[in-house]
This record gives C-alpha cells, sequence and structure tokens, in this order.
C-alpha cells in the first residue's frame, strides 16, 4: 500500500483522463492525446481500455457489478474503502460522486490538463455507454443535483482546480472545454 502524500505530482504535467462511464465517453476517448494518464471512475472504462487507476467510492462488497471490477482491475485502486491500493493520509476530496474523488486524485497527481470525459450526468435515456441491469436512484435526479457538487464544492476542494477540462456533456457549463486531437 501506498500513502496518498506519496503520490502528490507523481504525473506532473502529464494529462490526465477522468472516465466516467456516460454515452458519449468512447467518442470522448477518441480525442485524448496518447500519453494520457486514463483513471477509471469505478468499474465503466474497464470494458474499452485498460486505465492505470481506478477510483471508486461505494463499497464494492455491496455492489456485485464494483466487486467484479475491482477483482479484475490490473492498475492501482484508489478508495477510501480497505480495497484500495491508496491509504487517504491526507484531506481527499470524496464528494458525492466517484467521479468527484477521481478528478480531485488527478489534479493531486500533478496531471495537466485533466480532462472530464463520459460525464453525462445521468441525462437522457441511455446513462451508459454500456448495457447494464443496475437501477440507481441516481438516474432519477434531476441535472442540478449531479452538478451541486462540481458548483458547490471543487473549487474549495481541489488542487489547482483550474486545471479541469471537459470534453463533452454538462459539465462545460462549468469547465473549460478540452479540443482534444483530430479522431
Amino acid at each position: 500500500m501506498v500513502n496518498m502524500s506519496d503520490l502528490r505530482n507523481k504525473h506532473t504535467g502529464q494529462p490526465a483522463a477522468v472516465l466516467g462511464g456516460g454515452p458519449s465517453l468512447p467518442d470522448d476517448m477518441k480525442k485524448l492525446p496518447e500519453d494520457c494518464i486514463l483513471i477509471a471512475v469505478n468499474y465503466h472504462a474497464l470494458e474499452i481500455c485498460s486505465p492505470h487507476y481506478m477510483v471508486y467510492n461505494d463499497d464494492p462488497f455491496a455492489d456485485p457489478i464494483l466487486f467484479e471490477g475491482v477483482k479484475r482491475f490490473g492498475g492501482v485502486k484508489v478508495s477510501p474503502d480497505s480495497t484500495s491500493d491508496v491509504l487517504f493520509d491526507v484531506k481527499v476530496w470524496t464528494g458525492f460522486y466517484s467521479s468527484n474523488t477521481a478528478a480531485w486524485f488527478a489534479l493531486w497527481l500533478g496531471c495537466n490538463p485533466v480532462i472530464l470525459c463520459g460525464m453525462d450526468m445521468y441525462q437522457g435515456d441511455q446513462v451508459y455507454f454500456h448495457p447494464t441491469t443496475k437501477e440507481c436512484p441516481c438516474f432519477h435526479y434531476p441535472l442540478d443535483h449531479h452538478m451541486r457538487p462540481w458548483i458547490e464544492e471543487c473549487k474549495n476542494s481541489c488542487p489547482d482546480h483550474e486545471r479541469l477540462r471537459v470534453m463533452s456533456g454538462p459539465l462545460k457549463a462549468l469547465f473549460p472545454l478540452y479540443q482534444g486531437v483530430s479522431a
């Protein structure tokens, strides 16, 4: 196990992508730089790539799909849960969503820019880019509920939040757009 404090600025200046599970993720990933550090939010990105890190806030023992993702993931697991490879020995913004923690983590690593991908905020008929049978109460919350942690807490909780960029989705209203590379 490694301490979170030991990871500060480990990837200074390297681009990172925080990979949500929204329907925009496959197209967003086509526009990422080749040397991008990939940070999966929960298990979703494991369906289409091999991320360097996987960040999750939820208890994997309470969610069989997350549990399987944690078991099969070969990179570094980052979580307040006991299954983590990283000990949270500093104050970490876990926000309300694992994506909040993942964004904080990418900034903590010193990545620049930190590109938010596949973050569609559970809007529309399809909430994930992959099929799922898992029903989540968050699917039924209005957009402002999902945006609230980013609006109310991000700037006060994330180190150097100015490095955040968004590829697509509702977070374009809050963060500068990442133009990406030609697909």
